[in-house]
């Protein structure tokens, strides 16, 4: 009876060191397995992808002809006539995303860009010259493109004008009212009316009729003022070396 009891409490014994080594097993099993997991888990910063901020656009320099600026405000000193910058960075402001839009609607980028910033460092006597008595609507609209992106510009309120007048003056000759020279259907090529021109120098002017004759012509060498009226009934009108015709009264 004894030894039945001591074997049984033998088997105990080694059922329990069993059962613990089982768990004892169990726990280092999960304690690598948590190992595996943590070493091979990501932290929060490596799983997170790090952006670097676009670099804004700054104006590294400011060419007038051979002479060099940091800012298009150390060029109005000098009230250059002709510029060129050089940018860097890719991250526009509002106000250049604006200005750009405004210029070349959908089309322009960072070297239109720097093509603003150029047009806005200038400031001489003849940097808007070309406004007086030209400025297509694409050019119109790049100076107010420049004008937007320096707003603080000294010719602003000159410039404003030259724009406002020149963008007239493109309505008038899209109605065929203001034109240069050369030989124009009245009608349908120019609108009848009274026109004039300014500061000539040899200066022909000619009306015709349906079979090219001459209804009315004038060849001036030099005057402050030329005007002719331009009938219905003239079939064409014709000049020469006399700059751009423009309706009386404008």
């Amino acid at each position: 009876m004894k030894k039945i009891t001591l074997v049984v409490a033998v088997g105990l014994l080694v059922a329990g060191c069993s059962s613990a080594s089982e768990e004892t097993r169990h726990a280092d099993s999960k304690k690598a397995a948590s190992t595996v997991v943590t070493e091979g888990a990501e932290s929060p910063a490596e799983e997170t992808d790090v952006v670097d901020a676009a670099d804004p656009v700054v104006v590294d320099e400011i060419d007038c002809s051979g002479e060099y600026y940091s800012t298009v405000q150390e060029a109005w000193v000098e009230e250059q006539d002709l510029c060129d910058a050089t940018l860097s960075g890719t991250e526009m402001s509002d106000r250049e995303t604006k200005a750009l839009q405004v210029a070349y609607g959908e089309e322009g980028d960072l070297d239109s860009l720097a093509t603003l910033y150029g047009i806005c460092a200038q400031s001489g006597s003849e940097s808007w010259s070309y406004l007086q008595q030209a400025g297509s609507k694409e050019q119109l609209a790049e100076v107010r493109g420049a004008l937007l992106l320096c707003p603080d510009h000294p010719d602003t309120n000159k410039v404003e004008k030259l724009v406002g007048s020149a963008a007239t003056r493109n309505k008038l000759e899209d109605e065929g009212r203001v034109f240069s020279d050369g030989v124009y259907r009245v009608g349908s090529g120019i609108k009848p009316g009274t026109y004039y021109v300014t500061d000539v120098e040899g200066c022909y002017w000619e009306r015709t009729d349906a079979n090219g004759e001459t209804i009315d012509n004038n060849f001036v060498t030099a005057a402050k003022r030329v005007q002719v009226t331009i009938l219905g009934s003239d079939y064409s009108f014709n000049s020469e070396s006399c700059g751009q015709w423009q309706p009386a009264g404008s």
